[in-house]
């Protein structure tokens, strides 16, 4: 049988009308999948017969819609961010919301060069950080996701588009084992909370896996934002996309997680909120006794007796810093702390793990430019540090 466009549109979108909001354009993307053409050529040749084999294949493609199957999954591959992902059952399908945490990334990048280390965490097909790749010219990502069937996808996208010489793949549950740490985290998370998304369409078409978010919808978010805190550099930023209804909640937990770092919500194109940005100060710290720095003012520069002893001064991340203070300087009359500009120390600085996470070392005297303020560290009544007094 031989059937033209024209004659077939009109039938295909009455059949997906019944399940689909979008069935006339999803019955062109069908059409224009189909006969290996673009939409506007399907537009364009009405005229244009399809033969018996393009039909049924068509309709054999229509019939699976209407048992259910998203059309990007029936097609095998969607766009986003100007560019075409192949896609299986294994990843979520990439949607224009997620465009803003891209931009936002492509925006800090390029007001922060030279290129940076980044992660893409539960990458799914790739689409943020290979979309960041073609957009930062020599930018060098890690993609991370707890699927293995994800990450293949992911591969075979970064392949697609010229960047395995600059993507890493590494299977991982976020960032447990990860090696950082990094400028910029980035994350399209799980987020639905449990209850809602057994009531949901999506549950049974995507998977559950990007999908489930736990019972309060923030869980996977929560357990990420802990993680990392010894995983981002100073003056580094996370950024990740949220449920709409989840702004509040999501932005008190980062001021938990980041009490000294600035915290956004930003809203879509919708007015919804959409994504939370965390934004580090470019600053480090490091607790002595108070007539150590008073001895350094003396001299012109801050040594310690670590520097001695372990050839490196020991900093940490301000919110490493209660951690530290209550581990190894309980009883010290009189402490403060030296808040250091990182790109300001002549030193060498190194981050190293200790005690499972990473910390920055200075491998050398500090000299006194470098330090931005100095504040009180004291503790309550029990001896125990709970406070932490930040630089204006």
């Amino acid at each position: 049988m031989e059937i033209t466009i024209q004659e077939l549109l009109p039938q295909l979108s009455l059949q997906l009308h019944q399940f689909s909001e979008t069935a006339t354009l999803d019955a062109q993307v069908l059409l224009a999948h189909t006969l290996e053409k673009p939409r506007t050529w399907i537009l364009a040749h009405p005229e244009a017969p399809l033969n018996t084999t393009q039909y049924n294949k068509i309709i054999r493609a229509a019939n699976r819609m209407e048992h259910g199957e998203p059309l990007p999954y029936v097609i095998g591959h969607w766009e986003f961010y100007g560019l075409d992902f192949n896609l299986t059952p294994s990843v979520l399908i990439p949607r224009p919301e997620t465009e803003l945490l891209v931009e936002q990334g492509i925006k800090w990048l390029r007001l922060h060069p030279p290129q940076h280390k980044v992660v893409d965490v539960g990458t799914g097909s790739g689409c943020i950080g290979i979309a960041m790749a073609k957009n930062i010219p020599d930018l060098c990502l890690l993609l991370t996701d707890i699927s293995l069937e994800a990450l293949s996808v992911a591969k075979i996208n970064a392949e697609k588009y010229g960047l395995l010489d600059r993507l890493e793949f590494l299977q991982a549950d976020l960032l447990d084992g990860v090696p950082g740490p990094f400028d910029l985290i980035c994350a399209n998370l799980p987020y639905i909370p449990t209850p809602k998304m057994r009531k949901l369409p999506v549950s049974d078409r995507e998977p559950r896996l990007a999908l489930d978010g736990g019972l309060s919808g923030t869980e996977v978010i929560s357990r990420l934002l802990g993680q990392a805190k010894g995983q981002l550099v100073s003056g580094g930023l996370i950024l990740l996309e949220i449920e709409s209804s989840h702004g509040d909640k999501v932005k008190t937990l980062a001021k938990y997680h980041y009490p000294a770092s600035k915290v956004q919500i930003l809203k879509d194109l919708s007015g919804l909120d959409r994504c939370v940005e965390i934004e580090r100060p470019n600053l480090i710290v490091h607790l002595c006794r108070r007539q150590e720095y008073l001895k350094s003012q003396k001299h012109g520069i801050y040594r310690s007796k670590s520097l001695e002893r372990e050839g490196f001064i020991h900093c940490s991340q301000p919110e490493q810093m209660l951690e530290v203070a209550n581990r190894y300087y309980q009883g010290f009359p009189d402490t403060v702390l030296l808040w250091i500009s990182p790109d300001r120390v002549t030193s060498e600085i190194r981050w190293e793990s200790s005690d499972g996470a990473r910390f920055p070392h200075i491998y050398g005297p500090i000299n006194l430019d470098a330090l931005i303020s100095i504040t009180d560290l004291k503790p309550d009544v029990d001896g125990t540090y709970r406070v932490i007094q930040f630089p204006d």
